[in-house]
């Protein structure tokens, strides 16, 4: 393989790791929605403390 084909396929490369990388960015990863419990927020802390006074 030459030098300049080389380059070549080094030039190609890059290009589809930039492709692969813009594609990569532009999809939604974010999550899809809210999520959901049975237990309020006031008793989780509850739970919580009684977790943290067991130790």
């Amino acid at each position: 393989m030459t030098m300049e084909e080389l380059q070549a396929q080094v030039a190609k490369l890059q290009e589809q790791v930039a492709a692969l990388s813009v594609r990569a960015l532009s999809e939604d990863t974010g999550p899809s929605g809210y999520a959901t419990s049975k237990y309020s927020v006031e008793e989780m802390d509850a739970l919580l403390d009684k977790v943290a006074a067991m130790e």
